[in-house]
């Protein structure tokens, strides 16, 4: 798509650059250093906390080998530590100074534990890190001036912790930081000018000077609970109330909600070209989405919302806009924009060039599947986490209500970013509450929901253990094809193959045997737990995740429901044999090869 042959638009130019920067930072020994030095260091951190729930007991070169990339929250590229994640895991102790170590490391987050001590001045070592959350914890000290130097450093949450002294002026100068939450601390002394003085937080902070408690000042007074996704959002001071109106027509200053942008209708048609055919990326139940080059040469994906929108009222449209917005997780799609006038809603997300797992799943490169078998764990787990954030960590939560391969998008490094999970939730509004609508893809609605039309969490795991299902096969659909299976439908041939030990003839025949049985074997069992027909019976995310890793016995558990559910020819369950037809609507989804996430998500 886009110019002409050998052309290179500035948004593929500055990828590249950027794809070449981390290459050679991470190859770079004095980058880099040594593999032994990031197994030590993580060692070392494990000694420093205190893990009652044994989450971190394969962080042990002794017993569990001295590839930290096995271990359990560890995410590795190129054979070096990319990512840390420890969310809500029951840590106490301290945060040893040996993190700084960790010199390829480009998120660290430790949020919702009750960490105390200093934060280490050494993660100022740390010159790849681009997102920093020690969120939630009992950190004391103060700020060390050090992350100021973090260079790449995009998104930092330190609030709610015991830290006290002044705010580093270093961090105040940062030109990199999108998002700074320090808020609920005993910071003390002047409360310098900050560059990114929108998404500043500071409330909370009883003894800063300078603050302007009655609102007035910009980036005040407008906290940001933690990791809430809460709807009571408040309306930045400094901007007056917008009414509904037909803001296509307004040539007044950019407006922006937060860090949200509001475009103009004639920025979004110009930048699709007048919404020309030839820039579609993909259609689905929500709208269309077409490919969008701005007047700064950023790249993005435009999703024109279908008509019935239209009835969600302009304020409200606006509400949950920004509450979508403020979802912020790098499994999770973000939002960076938006558009509306009398006749058009309109949503703008950066571009991603990698596509859908669904279009990925049928790429091959050198003759080899595009996404070969340890990826497709790191997408489950990527997903995976996406989902646990929205069902467990957002208040109020959020369901998705269609989560399959199609739904999935693939960053820079083919991370998984699940999008399109806000929008059920907007259309909602513009629904009669008499009829109660069935919201998915046919064939991947959950029994429960097809039967009252409700969703829950559940329907989502539902939906992901099918996703599982498609990692697994490969397949454009989950329909089975003429004279492969007569006894029921594809998850009840994955059981009979399951306890035949015949799984290898239902794995992507593109993967040939480069996959690890005992790994298939698992999945395939998660993906039947998740799909069990009654919700009860089904895992939540946060189980899921820790099957996913391994912590849980994935075999025993299996081994204990499998047969629980013997359905009755006459429960309602058998109602719908046709309808299971699975992915029926496959050339109608939404096949995004779009929405490349820049920071923060």
């Amino acid at each position: 798509m886009g110019g002409p042959r050998g052309s290179l638009d500035m948004g593929t130019v500055r990828m590249v650059v950027g794809l070449v920067v981390a290459v050679a930072a991470l190859l770079s020994p004095s980058a880099a250093g040594d593999f032994d030095d990031e197994v030590e260091a993580l060692v070392a951190i494990r000694a420093a906390l205190h893990d009652p729930g044994n989450v971190l007991s394969d962080w042990d070169a002794a017993r569990s080998g001295d590839n930290p990339c096995h271990w359990r929250m560890v995410t590795c590229i190129c054979r070096h530590v990319y990512e840390l994640s420890l969310v809500h895991q029951n840590l106490s102790g301290t945060l040893s100074p040996a993190i700084g170590k960790l010199r390829t490391l480009r998120y660290l987050s430790l949020s919702h534990n009750a960490i105390s001590g200093p934060i280490p001045d050494t993660i100022g070592r740390m010159q790849l890190l681009q997102r920093l959350d020690l969120s939630k914890n009992q950190f004391t000290g103060s700020i060390p001036s050090s992350l100021g130097d973090l260079v790449n450093l995009q998104y930092l949450k330190l609030n709610n912790n015991s830290l006290s002294g002044p705010i580093p002026d270093s961090l105040a100068t940062s030109l990199k930081i999108f998002r700074m939450d320090i808020s609920f601390n005993n910071l003390s002394g002047h409360r310098p000018i900050f560059r990114a003085w929108n998404n500043v937080f500071l409330d909370g902070n009883p003894l800063l000077n300078g603050m302007n408690y009655g609102g007035s000042e910009p980036g005040v007074g407008n906290p940001l609970y933690g990791e809430s996704c809460s709807s009571a959002i408040a309306e930045p001071l400094d901007l007056p109330v917008l009414k509904p109106t037909n803001r296509a027509a307004q040539n007044g200053p950019e407006i922006r909600f937060g860090h949200l942008k509001e475009y103009k209708f004639e920025e979004i048609r110009k930048a699709t070209n007048n919404f020309s055919p030839r820039n579609i990326l993909g259609e689905g139940g929500y709208g269309i989405v077409y490919k969008g080059c701005l007047s700064d040469a950023t790249i993005v994906a435009v999703k024109r919302l279908k008509d019935h929108v239209l009835v969600v009222e302009d304020d409200q449209f606006h509400t949950e806009v920004e509450v979508i917005s403020l979802v912020v997780h790098r499994n999770l799609l973000h939002l960076i924009g938006f558009c509306t006038t009398n006749d058009e809603r309109i949503l703008v997300y950066p571009y991603m060039p990698n596509g859908t797992v669904a279009s990925k799943l049928q790429e091959r490169v050198n003759a080899k599947p595009a996404l070969d078998w340890p990826r497709r764990k790191r997408i489950a787990l990527g997903a995976a986490r996406g989902l646990l954030y929205l069902h467990e960590q957002c208040d109020p939560k959020i369901i998705h209500r269609d989560i399959k391969a199609s739904n999935i998008l693939l960053d820079e490094y083919l991370e998984a970013v699940v999008a399109d999970f806000g929008l059920a939730k907007l259309l909602d509004h513009g629904e009669s509450h008499v009829v109660t609508v069935v919201r998915g893809t046919i064939g991947r609605i959950p029994p429960e929901s097809l039967m009252t039309g409700h969703a829950s969490e559940k329907s989502d795991v539902f939906g992901f253990g099918l996703l599982l299902i498609e990692l697994v096969t490969g397949r454009e659909t989950l329909e089975l094809r003429e004279n492969e299976y007569k006894n029921g439908g594809i998850l009840d041939w994955a059981k009979e193959l399951l306890e035949q030990n015949q799984l290898s003839s239902f794995v992507d025949r593109k993967l040939g045997n480069s996959y690890d049985s005992a790994e298939l074997q698992e999945m395939v069992q998660i993906a039947l737990l998740c799909t069990m027909y009654n919700p009860d019976h089904r895992p939540r995310m946060s189980e899921v995740i820790r099957m996913l890793e391994g912590g849980d016995g994935v075999a025993e558990k299996w081994e204990a429901l499998k047969n629980v559910e013997e359905l009755n020819p006459d429960s309602p369950g058998y109602l719908f044999p046709d309808i299971l037809d699975y992915d029926a609507d496959r050339s109608n989804s939404i096949e995004l090869q779009a929405i490349e996430l820049s920071w923060p998500r």
